[in-house]
């Protein structure tokens, strides 16, 4: 056997006799070297994502996603505007535009500061020719009912909604556009069931309406003001105002909207209940129909359901009631 032959064969045991004795530590090795190839990588990839980064900026061709100025890719906002939570857009500052839902329709009013230099006739609703006018030095104003203004007055979500859309121009300045235009969608919520109550009147209290900022969600829905009255006779003309009546005598009550209603709006009376809060007892007169034995009616000839509902009953205490008990009449109303 040649020299050359036995070094070959010796490299061949000695290579199987280190396999054999460290062949856990050689594939510990390949395992590590496999493991810290994955984290070089994601080093690698995520430097790549800084570096790709870093090259963005406001002269992107996007603005660097800015809705309004971006300096050193930082996006900023104008005078009565804040940067929103995603760093790019801006959103009105709180108490610049604001909407009031109210028994006449909506109000939207935007402080001047935050629109500057821009033409108010380019301020408006979906009708362009609802416009915004001057409230005070500060303010501009728009104004909608529930059906002009290219509104829009249904059932949305189980709910009365008036729905529109505010449209800001662009500013111009020396005649050269330097602004954006903007289109915000708001909306009004009513309740459209209320409550009207003999000894609880909805106007003791004016309600003007519910304010919140056009960004924001409406805090809570508006309700209709109410009253309910009683007359002297089903002539409707004088008042019961003494409150007091014999039991078993006819009442005439008439249930009206505090405030006119907009001529989209009609409501009805559906349920009335007497109660006597005393002995904490009550009893339907109407229920969707009227109910037996009380005499309840409604007076003929009502086509105008946006203005009243006008009914009569036979009176009536209950046994356990004191012979001069106070008795509440309440009415539920349906918009």
């Amino acid at each position: 056997m040649t020299w050359p032959d036995l070094s070959r064969r010796f490299a061949v045991y000695l290579y199987f006799s280190l396999i054999q004795k460290y062949h856990k530590t050689i594939e510990l090795f390949f395992l590590l070297a496999n493991q810290n190839f994955y984290l070089i990588t994601k080093i690698v990839n995520s430097l790549k994502a800084i570096l790709s980064a870093a090259k963005a900026d406001c002269f992107d061709g996007n603005n660097f996603a800015c809705s309004h100025f971006c300096s050193g890719s930082i996006c900023s906002c104008p005078p009565c505007w804040v940067l929103g939570d995603d760093g790019k857009t801006c959103r009105f500052e709180a108490g610049k535009a604001q909407v009031v839902c109210s028994a006449n329709g909506a109000e939207v009013t935007i402080d001047k500061c935050a629109v500057p230099d821009v033409d108010p006739a380019t301020i408006h609703l979906k009708d362009t020719a609802c416009s915004a006018t001057e409230e005070n030095e500060n303010t501009w104003k728009v104004v909608t009912g529930f059906s002009d203004c290219g509104s829009e007055f249904s059932f949305s979500e189980e709910k009365l909604t008036l729905q529109n859309t505010l449209m800001i121009g662009p500013s111009i300045v020396a005649g050269r556009q330097q602004g954006r235009k903007y289109k915000i969608a708001f909306s009004c919520s009513y309740n459209d069931d209320v409550q009207a109550s003999s000894t609880i009147r909805a106007n003791d209290v004016e309600f003007e309406g519910v304010r919140f900022d056009i960004n924001d969600a409406q805090p809570m829905d508006f309700s209709f003001g109410f009253a309910l009255d009683f007359y002297k006779s089903k002539d409707f003309t004088t008042l019961a105002s003494d409150g007091s009546f014999q039991p078993g005598s006819p009442l005439f009550v008439k249930v009206a909207p505090t405030s006119a209603l907009s001529e989209a709006l009609e409501f009805s009376v559906n349920k009335c209940t007497v109660k006597d809060e005393i002995i904490s007892q009550s009893a339907d007169i109407l229920n969707t129909c009227p109910v037996t034995g009380t005499n309840f009616e409604f007076l003929p000839g009502q086509k105008e359901y946006g203005s009243a509902v006008k009914f009569t009953y036979k009176s009536f205490i209950f046994a356990a009631s004191d012979t001069t008990a106070e008795i509440n009449l309440s009415c539920d109303i349906k918009l």
